[in-house]
């Protein structure tokens, strides 16, 4: 069997579009799900990919993720709303208060938007990265944390206690993509202790301890009870658990007067005892405009970002990138060789096209 199928994007897309519809997902959903994950895997986020499909569809056997459930707005004011997600689709949430959100902004200068009852909402910079597009600049962030939640220990400590909580900010500029940041408060995201179990490969020294607060670099100690470390590792580790702590407080915002606060995440539907756990998602959307003209200011991030390009390269370097760069190459790289799923991941999915009898995309 070979290590990898690799797939053009469209097929492969429509084949994820196929098996959220075959469960019961609405169109609209099933397309954002769909081009979302596939989108994460041009962008060279394969954590965040594709390779997903399998845990989605397991909690949806499990109960805690509802396809055909769809967010509407509980609460709102001229600039904020809370949305519920009903514990649906985690990516289509996300987007409908995204969108909400630069509405708002356009009209009022600025936004926010806070959303319970979410399942997994995938790869952030995707969707900083559509408002940063469209002229405004945007930050969001997902957080929870509380005894055994998480797959990301305290700092000093070896009970997991948070997610890996990460954040995006996009900001627009004049003339080319936006500055896209995206980055987990843990040394790495659980997605990629995923990808590396997947291909049998070792992590980086410093990304995770085994179950007993021991350094490892065996990703199936983590799935073994072991934990995420935070950013910063034993040197600056103060600073990625202050994030995720952050990220975590700034969710919880969607859980006052929670009248089901045990569907705040999944992993808390079978715990009896919900006291100290906290997490939602968090999204801020700003209009430049509001402080002065707009394209001036996109002309002067895209100088900032020009000026950062021609700043010496260390030896070995090529190029300075600027965040949200990377993604940009690697999207134009994978839509023309197509993208690479490892064979253990579409062994998977052929079980699901089985399942629930849709035709498998073409691979090479």
């Amino acid at each position: 069997m070979p290590e990898f199928h690799v797939c053009s994007p469209e097929p492969l897309q429509g084949f994820i579009v196929a098996l959220f519809e075959a469960v019961g997902a609405d169109r609209d959903v099933a397309k954002e799900v769909g081009h979302h994950l596939v989108n994460a895997n041009l962008s060279g986020h394969d954590s965040h990919g594709v390779v997903r499909v399998p845990q989605y569809f397991d909690q949806i056997a499990q109960g805690a993720l509802i396809p055909t459930a769809r967010p509407e707005i509980i609460r709102s004011t001229a600039v904020t709303a809370l949305v519920d997600a009903s514990r649906g689709l985690g990516h289509f949430a996300t987007a409908f208060a995204m969108e909400w959100a630069m509405q708002r902004a356009a009209q009022q200068g600025l936004a926010a938007a806070s959303i319970r009852h979410a399942s997994h909402i995938g790869r952030l910079g995707e969707y900083t990265e559509r408002a940063g597009t469209r002229g405004f600049i945007a930050i969001l962030t997902v957080g929870v944390g509380g005894p055994g939640v998480g797959g990301m220990v305290l700092l000093g400590s070896r009970q997991r206690f948070l997610g890996a909580n990460p954040w995006s900010i996009a900001v627009p500029a004049a003339g080319r993509p936006p500055m896209v940041f995206d980055g987990s408060s843990s040394a790495v995201a659980e997605g990629k202790v995923r990808v590396a179990r997947s291909k049998g490969l070792p992590l980086p020294e410093g990304a995770i301890v085994d179950a007993e607060g021991r350094a490892t670099t065996n990703p199936e100690d983590f799935y073994a009870g072991g934990g995420l470390l935070p950013m910063g590792g034993s040197v600056a580790g103060h600073k990625g658990y202050g994030l995720a702590m952050a990220s975590m407080l700034l969710g919880a915002l969607a859980m006052i007067d929670d009248p089901n606060p045990l569907l705040w995440a999944s992993s808390a539907l079978d715990v009896p005892d919900q006291r100290g756990r906290a997490g939602g998602v968090f999204l801020l959307i700003i209009d430049p405009q509001q402080f002065g003209d707009a394209t001036a200011y996109r002309a002067l991030v895209t100088e900032a970002m020009a000026a950062a390009k021609r700043a010496p390269c260390a030896p070995g370097v090529d190029e300075i990138l600027i965040p949200g760069e990377p993604e940009v190459k690697m999207r134009e790289r994978r839509t023309r060789e197509g993208i690479a799923i490892p064979a253990t991941t579409w062994k998977e999915l052929c079980v699901l096209a089985e399942r629930f009898a849709v035709a498998l995309p073409e691979r090479r």
